[in-house]
């Protein structure tokens, strides 16, 4: 007689991972220096100037639920890079303040000037071991520019009404987003005049940037609108995240440039999907029944920090699973008004999923499915 062994295993695909440096909060990454006055604006020896690397990771194979890492990040760096020169920023360094453990590891705070002639690079780096799955070990490396100009020529400066990150939730906030830009000159609001274009990009998964212009775009699923310096997105169209970037030109004489000008600091938002932790029960059955029910009819109530979530089926489907004894769940029926069998002494359980943004259905070999209208069929991304 013979016999074979084989062990088997799985093959994992490897993580995805992505990120990038956010400004925290309303201290731009660009300074004003004011040579006569001898005068930054903003001066980060009064208010700092605070980054954020954030890092993601997705597993493409759905095994394990991730997100941002940064908490589990190890053998993390910051770097400064002056003319040249990289120096590694260590706790006795006053003019930087790093955080080092929590959510918000990796979070810097710079707390000096910058020169006009010799900007300052900061390069962070660090590592997130892949525990849960393949061992692997994944680099996390970031740069951003912080630069000074010098005030004296009047240098254009873009403002956005959102800031670096922002986290939207579905189950709150309004659907639409208006992002409003503007122009800064010498203190001077020169949005609404002649002297300046804007122009606007979304940054596509591969990282590349694809412009905003008339909604006609392969990806702009998302538009609404755009008004020169104003953008309105639906951002019940946007899935795990997109970043916006505004560009622009200017001409004091009112002839702006018909391409972006490279010598204006650019300015950019990211938009996250995001529902907030949620308590999950039912009402409509009691712990004890009436001898003789062969069904129960529990009703899901979904609530947040605020209160019952407003039209839930909207946002969210509902799984029920029951077992009895030793055994395993096993679904038993969806929705907000299920009908299950009952058995005495069994155990009854509620799984609520998020239904996530909206997508356009598309067949097997890629082709967008189409209304009578020939419109784009739109549904929720899990139905």
């Amino acid at each position: 007689m013979q016999s074979r062994q084989r062990k088997i295993t799985i093959n994992y695909r490897p993580l995805q991972i992505s990120g990038g440096i956010e400004v925290v909060g309303s201290v731009p990454d660009l300074q004003v220096y004011q040579a006569d006055k001898n005068e930054y604006a903003p001066d980060y020896t009064l208010t700092p100037l605070t980054l954020f690397p954030r890092c993601n990771a997705t597993d493409p194979s759905s095994i394990v639920k991730l997100g941002m890492v940064n908490a589990n990040l190890t053998n993390m760096k910051w770097y400064e890079r002056i003319n040249g020169v990289r120096t590694l920023i260590t706790s006795t360094n006053a003019d930087y303040v790093i955080t080092t453990t929590g959510t918000d590891k990796g979070k810097i705070q710079l707390k000096k000037n910058v020169s006009t002639i010799s900007p300052v690079t900061l390069e962070f780096y660090a590592e997130y071991v892949d525990a849960a799955r393949t061992g692997q070990t994944h680099i996390f490396q970031f740069s951003r520019l912080i630069r000074a100009v010098d005030g004296t020529d009047a240098i254009p400066v873009i403002m956005l009404d959102s800031p670096s990150g922002l986290d939207w939730n579905p189950c709150r906030d309004v659907t639409n987003q208006t992002i409003t830009a503007k122009m800064i000159v010498a203190d001077i609001d020169v949005t609404d005049t002649n002297k300046c274009k804007f122009f606007w990009y979304r940054v596509l998964e591969n990282g590349t940037r694809e412009q905003i212009t008339d909604g006609t775009g392969d990806n702009d699923w998302e538009y609404v609108s755009l008004n020169k310096n104003v953008l309105t997105i639906n951002r019940d169209m946007i899935d795990t995240g997109i970043t916006y970037v505004c560009r622009a030109s200017y001409s004091k004489d009112g002839n702006p440039s018909t391409a972006p000008d490279d010598t204006i600091a650019e300015v950019s938002t990211t938009i996250r999907r995001k529902i907030p932790a949620l308590e999950i029960d039912w009402k409509g059955v009691p712990t004890q029944v009436a001898d003789g029910t062969r069904t129960i009819n529990p009703r899901p109530i979904i609530r947040d920090t605020v209160g019952d979530i407003p039209n839930p089926s909207e946002l969210f489907n509902c799984k029920w699973y029951t077992k009895t004894g030793a055994g395993n769940y096993n679904l038993a029926a969806t929705g907000y008004a299920p009908s299950i069998p009952f058995v005495d002494g069994m155990m009854l359980k509620l799984e609520v999923e998020d239904r996530g943004p909206f997508v356009a259905v598309v067949t097997e070999d890629g082709s967008y499915v189409v209304t009578d209208n020939n419109e784009f069929l739109i549904v929720r991304q899990n139905g």
